[in-house]
């Protein structure tokens, strides 16, 4: 059965405010989320001198990819300020976001970041830095902003049962 958008959210792990305690922020007003689940694998060539037609590779590492969040940026949220800063200290931290099919949030205790049980939501998780914050203004419309994630090595999926 197919889950509905509505409902997903997006948890930043704010280590940058006060290094010594982290804590956990719900980003407000995310419209939608891309490039999760993506990032090409590398080819290593195996190929000897008595190949005559064909190359041959095995699965090199993967190459995390960027994840792009666009929301509706309003200067007076937490979240949107902390991702200026995590912008400008260029620190890698942890994100997760948390699908529709339940409404348990994650737990961050001594900095640890927990998802949500299997049996209560299905969520994402992986570690990365923020790249880019780019805000857009234009007439007779909203102040958007685009969050851009590198990720830094995989995800951590977790599948409702």
């Amino acid at each position: 059965m197919p889950i509905k958008s509505q409902g997903t959210h997006i948890y930043i792990v704010d280590n940058v405010t006060t290094p010594a305690t982290p804590v956990l922020v719900k980003m407000l007003c995310p419209s939608s989320v891309s490039g999760v689940g993506s990032g090409a694998r590398d080819q290593i060539d195996t190929t000897d001198l008595d190949a005559l037609i064909d190359r041959s590779y095995v699965a090199g590492l993967t190459s995390p990819s960027t994840v792009s969040i666009p929301y509706q940026f309003d200067p007076s949220q937490a979240s949107h300020k902390l991702i200026q800063s995590l912008k400008a200290s260029g620190t890698l931290t942890d994100f997760i976001i948390c699908l529709s099919d339940g409404t348990t949030a994650p737990t961050l205790v001594s900095g640890v970041l927990t998802a949500p049980l299997a049996s209560a939501r299905s969520s994402i998780k992986f570690s990365g830095f923020v790249s880019e914050n780019a805000v857009e203004i234009a007439t007779n419309d909203i102040i958007k902003g685009t969050l851009s994630v590198q990720r830094s090595g995989s995800e951590t999926w977790v599948y409702k049962v």
